[in-house]
C-alpha cells in the first residue's frame, strides 16, 4: 500500500499476472468449500457454521470478480474498497475460530447481534481493531492492510490525495482539482492494489483451509 515504497520495475504483465492468480485463487476458494460441503451431506449433515463459511466464501468470490471488473472499466477509486471488505472476510472467518462454541456464535450472527459485541473463548470482545492485531501475530502486515484500506471506506485524507495533483513551484504551488473524469493511476499503484486483493483474499483461503481441518477432525465422531 501507499504507506511502503512502491516497486517501480513493474509493468502491465505483472498486472496481468496478479489477476490471474486472483481467478485461480477464485477457484480454489469455490473447490474448498465444495469439498466440505460434499464431506458434510455424505455424511447426511450440514453444519450451521459451514453455511456461515460458505456464505463469507461466496461474498470473497464476488468481491474478487467486483474488483477486476471495476479495474477494467478503470474505476480503481471504487474497486480499492473492495480491499477492506476482504479484510473484513478474513477477519469475520478467523472471529468463528476463537469462540468456545460456534454453533452459538452462528446463532448470534444469524439473529442479527454484532460480531463486535461478542466474546471470544478468552472474554475479549472481538472488535475489528481486536481481531486485525490478533490476526497479524499470523499473517504480519495484515494490520497495517487493515488500517490502511479503512482509510478508502470512510470519506478520509486519501480521497482528497486521489482528487488532487499538487504541483510545487519553487515558493509557489498550483493545484489540480478532478470534477466527473477518470484518475489516472500509475501501473505501480495498479500492481500494488491488486497485489494487496490477491494477498488477503490468500490469507482468507488459508484460513478457509483451517476451517475444513477442523471440520475433518470434528466429523470423525460421525463416521
Amino acid at each position: 500500500m501507499d504507506k511502503q515504497p512502491l516497486n517501480e520495475n513493474v509493468s502491465e504483465v505483472d498486472l496481468t499476472q496478479i489477476f490471474e492468480a486472483i481467478e485461480q485463487l477464485n477457484k480454489q476458494l469455490n473447490d474448498t468449500a465444495v469439498e466440505i460441503f460434499t464431506n458434510e451431506t455424505q455424511r447426511k449433515l450440514l453444519f450451521k457454521p459451514s453455511h456461515f463459511t460458505f456464505s463469507i466464501v461466496h461474498r470473497a468470490i464476488e468481491l474478487n470478480r467486483g474488483f477486476k471488473a471495476l479495474t477494467d472499466s478503470n474505476n480503481w477509486i471504487t474497486a480499492i474498497n473492495l480491499l477492506r471488505l476482504q479484510a473484513d472476510n478474513c477477519m469475520r472467518m478467523f472471529a468463528m475460530s476463537l469462540v468456545a462454541d460456534r454453533l452459538d456464535f452462528y446463532n448470534r450472527i444469524q439473529n442479527g447481534e454484532h460480531i463486535r459485541n461478542i466474546k471470544d473463548a478468552e472474554d475479549n470482545k472481538m472488535t475489528d481493531s481486536y481481531l486485525s492485531q490478533k490476526l497479524d501475530s499470523i499473517y504480519p502486515g495484515f494490520r497495517l492492510l487493515y488500517e490502511n484500506t479503512s482509510g478508502f471506506i470512510h470519506f478520509s485524507s486519501e480521497h482528497i490525495k486521489l482528487n488532487t495533483d499538487r504541483v510545487d513551484t519553487g515558493e509557489e504551488f498550483m493545484m489540480y482539482i478532478r470534477l466527473a473524469e477518470i484518475t489516472e493511476f500509475s501501473i505501480n499503484k495498479k500492481v500494488d492494489y491488486a497485489f494487496n486483493m490477491f494477498m488477503v483474499s490468500k490469507e482468507l483461503y488459508k484460513l478457509l483451509n483451517g476451517y475444513k481441518l477442523h471440520m475433518i477432525d470434528f466429523m470423525k465422531q460421525f463416521d
